[in-house]
């Protein structure tokens, strides 16, 4: 099962008028780097003077505000959370420490998965309880409170998230690079409820009962998976998925009754050539884009091949 797609009204649909179909572009503007990450601007479409009307998608990505140097957003999290290299990232008791900074009985209620209380590990008296070289075997450290979008060490992000401040600096003092998540925990719970849990997970065999979910290529929008993925019927909910671009050559559609599926019938072949596939996908996609009969419209998606893992 290919891309996995759902909730798309971060895309606009232009008028194409060529015979055709196809899309002519105009004074496409150069990628801007942001933050690390690099943005696509907007894409500008000629039209031309043919009377045949089709709605094409426009690949643009919405403008987002800086992210402070220090910060990651909750997408981002939501994707190091998600993290594949062969397996699943999060398998892995050594490649993300999150420590939730807010009060023991907020931490009890509801917490980012896999996260730790802050102070088990840095404690405001004791100061780090686990070696340096521990903390080092980390890939990443991630501090969270409760809200919080001010600068690290600003006098506002003091007031608002002290324990948080000193965790992230007494990190800093010992070598460590940790990164906040920017809006707290109300910012990443009100886009993932599913990836938070008041159950404490540290243990490895814990981990790898973990849900994984597909990785955000858009947010809210456009999701790429698996076909473990596209048959899990929790994922698809939790995801709000409306479609599904089934870009395999064997495996059958989950759940027709459901969901829009296209399928292109590709084999995951470094031969495999899309060029002929591209054309229907593009309507598939723009039909999800332009859907009605919600308060969210459908969504959009890519092509890409994809086999069972």
């Amino acid at each position: 099962m290919g891309i996995v797609v759902s909730r798309a009204d971060k895309c606009r649909l232009v008028r194409s008028t060529s015979s055709r179909g196809s899309l002519q572009v105009q004074n496409s503007a150069p990628c801007r780097e942001m933050n690390g990450t690099v943005k696509l601007s907007q894409i500008n479409v000629i039209e031309s003077s043919q009377n045949n009307t089709e709605e094409l998608l426009i690949p643009a990505l919405p403008e987002k505000a800086n992210i402070e140097r220090g910060y990651v957003t909750p997408q981002q999290v939501y994707n190091l959370l998600n993290a594949e290299a062969g397996q699943p990232s999060l398998h892995d008791p050594y490649y993300i420490l999150i420590l939730d900074c807010r009060s023991a009985e907020r931490y009890k209620q509801s917490h980012l998965v896999t996260a730790r209380a802050s102070v088990t590990v840095m404690h405001p008296e004791l100061g780090c309880l686990i070696s340096c070289v521990q903390l080092q075997e980390f890939s990443i450290i991630l501090l969270y409170a409760e809200e919080g979008q001010s600068p690290v060490g600003s006098q506002e992000a003091r007031v608002d998230s002290p324990t948080l401040q000193h965790c992230f600096f007494q990190l800093s003092a010992l070598g460590m690079d940790p990164v906040i998540l920017q809006g707290g925990f109300s910012a990443f719970h009100s886009l993932y409820p599913f990836l938070c849990t008041p159950r404490m997970v540290l243990l490895e065999s814990e981990r790898r009962s973990l849900t994984i979910y597909p990785s955000e290529i858009l947010e809210g929008a456009l999701y790429q998976g698996s076909a473990s993925h596209a048959h899990d019927y929790r994922i698809i909910k939790n995801l709000h998925i409306t479609h599904v671009v089934n870009a395999t050559a064997e495996i059958s559609d989950a759940f027709p009754s459901v969901l829009r599926y296209l399928r292109l019938r590709l084999s995951d072949d470094a031969q495999q050539d899309l060029r002929q596939a591209l054309p229907e996908a593009s309507r598939f996609i723009a039909e999800a884009a332009g859907g009605t009969g919600g308060t969210r419209r459908p969504g959009v998606g890519a092509l890409q091949p994809w086999t069972e893992s």
